[in-house]
């Protein structure tokens, strides 16, 4: 009976030592993950540029020296607030004078957005992450192993506007559609070699992140 109890004792230590060593050696090899918010630092930065770069191709169809009341009812976007915003400041960059009361205008200014988003792509050659199968490990990831992987991912603003006289509804102007866009691409060759590039000025992957002129 001695015998056995030592035998069922030895057995439990061996695979005691074994998930251990299991254990250590995905966790040097895993990642954790993290909660993140819905939308990405990237993608914001990616919409509000391209929302930037399209409401100053709209300001300039726009004339100056107007007094001009902004009608955002016909504005509907995810980013609405950011989208308008960034019409206002390129009108005023242009001289045109906003008023909040659109009694006091001599002009509409009515725009709409056709898009405001962000289009994304990735290509991979290798083996995506993936959970680990063992229930300790819960929420545990084994890490990607690329020996290609691309991300490219662009936003796309698409803004157009009607302007006219309040009093007589006659049109002063209607701009032809004024697009922006932005783009970020990051990727990795042979699991070491990395690179991240992108036209907002921004390098994110510094820390503080690296602010600069916007690429063309």
């Amino acid at each position: 009976m001695q015998n056995a109890d030592v035998a069922s004792g030895k057995q439990f230590i061996f695979r005691f030592a074994i998930l251990a060593g299991v254990i250590i050696l995905a966790g040097g090899c895993s990642t954790v993950r993290t909660t993140s918010p819905a939308r990405s630092a990237q993608e914001m930065l990616l919409i509000s540029t391209a929302a930037d770069r399209a409401a100053g191709a709209l300001a300039a169809q726009v004339p100056t020296s107007l007094t001009a009341y902004v009608d955002p009812s016909g504005f509907s976007a995810q980013d609405q607030a950011y989208g308008l915003a960034a019409i206002k400041d390129a009108l005023l960059r242009r001289g045109v004078r906003l008023v909040d009361d659109r009694k006091k205008a001599d002009a509409i200014v009515l725009p709409r957005a056709g898009t405001l988003s962000t289009d994304e792509r990735q290509s991979i050659l290798g083996i995506p992450s993936i959970p680990l199968p063992f229930a300790v490990m819960s929420g545990t990831y084994l890490p990607p192993l690329s020996l290609y992987q691309e991300s490219e991912a662009k936003g796309v603003a698409k803004f157009a506007a009607s302007v006219y006289d309040p009093k007589t509804g006659t049109l002063i102007v209607s701009t032809d559609p004024a697009y922006g866009f932005s783009r970020a691409d990051n990727g990795v060759v042979l699991f070491f070699i990395t690179w991240r590039h992108n036209d907002m000025g921004v390098d994110t992957s510094e820390n503080p992140p690296r602010v600069g002129p916007p690429g063309p």
